[in-house]
């Protein structure tokens, strides 16, 4: 296992710790991080919600600070619709806690408290109540053991959520007592920092914060970091604030790191196997609809599209274990940075096509030869990645079928595709999805959908499957 002279500080560290568990965590467990929950709620806005509109949303939720972008979703849906929205996609009921949350409550003694901003109940059920959960900390529990602070409230009490403008000033300046606490920790307590990332924007400013206090002489904190996460001035950031990076090369390397400090190794639960990074881990189907409406071409029915297959989704008995991912006017390069940024077991293109490629949107109409695509999909492909299906639901798409792909099921179109057909095929298909039916299966009832729309109409389905694929 790795060592260095950090790591073997922290492990010779005879004080309790209080951890600081970061955005990770539920995404671990299959649940959406924060920035993941705003492309929930773009997909929530009310359908008469202007093209414009969802511009602006979708470009406040890429930036680092959320609170802006929170703050306009909650106006846009209603506080009623935006808090429905996030008690579904942040209920833990029936996810299992990672083995993160599970390494760490093995941890006993060694813990003597723990700070996170996020909202499930992950962590109160790995530590099985074990802890005292506070969402309105007093200077008292700076003294005390055995507590978890929910710093960003707790979802079964709407009342202390930190998501917007608002709720962020309130905790600052109308309660200031949540800052004195943090700032009692950082001094008084060694403190780790686990499941975060320095691009985080909670994080960092708890970095700075932490930097702000040291005033030349900063506590002793640690945090466990990935490698390639880490930049140089990443970690002269975390040095001034008196916070040791100890590096790892993988999740399941900081895992072992972890369970290294218990003091009572059986205490532990057992690690799981090294597994490839990119197989899922999660029973969730997560998917990708992309779509493309170049102002220069004809318009498409894209926009209804997507409507569609979020309905046969809300309408599925196992919606709760689908997941849908939206980006409109794409480009290459946007397809290409969703791919990079989440591990999907479907991509669904909709849009124009020709025997040349597909057609996405880069200020105009954008030409993505067959072999171009089928390369960025080789990237993420199963069983190396996660990529099971990819649904190409445009004209002439065929095309891309003759290029050899390592997707386990490619579906495409030979020819002129409807709009009618188009919209039934995708109903069908989800539809079946969302029945839990196999991508096989689910193309057969898309197709049935299809042809019974447009009797005799321009509809033509190809899918390919690998030798093997299930």
């Amino acid at each position: 296992m790795r060592t260095s002279i950090d790591l073997d500080q922290l492990r010779a560290l005879a004080t309790p710790l209080v951890i600081y568990v970061g955005h990770e965590l539920p995404g671990a467990a299959g649940l959406p991080t924060r920035r993941e929950l705003t492309r929930l709620l773009l997909d929530a806005l009310p359908e008469q919600t202007s093209a414009q509109r969802r511009r602006e949303l979708a470009e406040l939720s890429s930036r680092g600070d959320l609170g802006d972008a929170f703050t306009e979703f909650e106006r846009d849906l209603t506080r009623a619709r935006f808090c429905m929205v996030v008690e579904r996609a942040l209920c833990d009921d029936g996810f299992e806690p990672p083995a993160l949350a599970r390494v760490l409550a093995g941890l006993g003694p060694r813990v003597k408290g723990i700070v996170t901003p996020n909202l499930d109940r992950l962590l109160e059920r790995a530590f099985a109540s074990r802890l005292v959960t506070h969402v309105r900390p007093s200077m008292g529990l700076v003294q005390r053991a055995n507590w978890l602070l929910k710093t960003h409230g707790t979802l079964p009490d709407r009342s202390t959520w930190v998501f917007t403008r608002e709720q962020h000033a309130q905790v600052a300046w109308r309660d200031p007592i949540h800052a004195k606490v943090l700032s009692s920790l950082f001094i008084a307590t060694p403190m780790l920092f686990v499941a975060t990332t320095l691009d985080d924007p909670i994080f960092s400013a708890i970095v700075d914060q932490t930097r702000g206090l040291s005033e030349g002489a900063p506590p002793r904190h640690w945090a466990l970091l990935r490698t390639a996460a880490l930049s140089s001035a990443g970690r002269s950031k975390l040095d001034e604030a008196g916070i040791s990076a100890i590096t790892c090369d993988s999740d399941d390397e900081i895992l072992r790191v972890l369970a290294s400090l218990a003091p009572d190794p059986s205490a532990v639960p057992s690690l799981p196997a090294r597994t490839d990074g990119r197989r899922p881990t999660d029973r969730l189907v997560r998917i990708l609809f992309v779509s493309a409406n170049p102002q220069d071409l004809d318009s498409l029915a894209v926009d209804r599209e997507q409507r569609v297959i979020q309905a046969a989704i809300a309408r599925a008995s196992r919606r709760d274990e689908i997941v849908l991912e939206t980006r409109a006017a794409a480009s290459f390069a946007d397809l290409s940075r969703a791919l990079l940024e989440q591990q999907y077991d479907v991509v669904h293109i909709a849009g124009h096509g020709e025997g040349l490629g597909i057609i996405l949107d880069d200020g105009g109409r954008k030409l993505v030869p067959p072999a171009q695509l089928a390369a960025l999909f080789n990237e993420y492909a199963h069983p190396r990645g996660r990529l099971r299906c990819v649904v190409l639901n445009s004209c002439f798409s065929s095309a891309a079928g003759r290029v050899p792909t390592a997707v386990p099921v490619l579906v495409t179109m030979h020819g002129p595709l409807d709009d009618r057909a188009a919209l039934a095929f995708s109903e069908g298909f989800y539809d079946a999805i969302g029945a839990g039916h196999d991508f096989a299966a689910a193309f057969r009832e898309a197709d049935r959908r299809a042809r019974t729309s447009t009797p005799g109409g321009l509809f033509d389905a190809v899918l390919f499957e690998h030798e093997g694929t299930s």
